[in-house]
């Protein structure tokens, strides 16, 4: 049987194919990144709508409120934050 983690990697990488960067865990709860160009220009909260979008339809209830916090950035934004220190 798939984890969690598993189902949650897999939407998010056929929602954002590479190379889109999708890293998930499970830490009492879903966490993770998902780093794609697709997210140049938008918005915070259009970005936060499109990774819920993906995960509602496949997903239980109890399933999504696992899902603790999915951060999405663009490549840019993550080389700002991985080169500060």
């Amino acid at each position: 049987m798939e984890s969690l983690v598993e189902k949650v990697q897999e939407i998010l990488t056929q929602r954002f194919p590479p190379p889109a960067k999708i890293e998930v865990e499970d830490d009492d709860g879903i966490l993770g990144s998902v780093v794609s160009s697709e997210f140049r220009g938008m918005p915070t909260i259009d970005r936060v709508n499109a990774l819920w979008n993906a995960l509602d339809h496949s997903l239980t209830p109890a399933q999504r409120r696992r899902v603790l916090m999915i951060v999405a950035v663009t490549p840019e934004e993550e080389l700002v934050h991985t080169h500060t220190v």
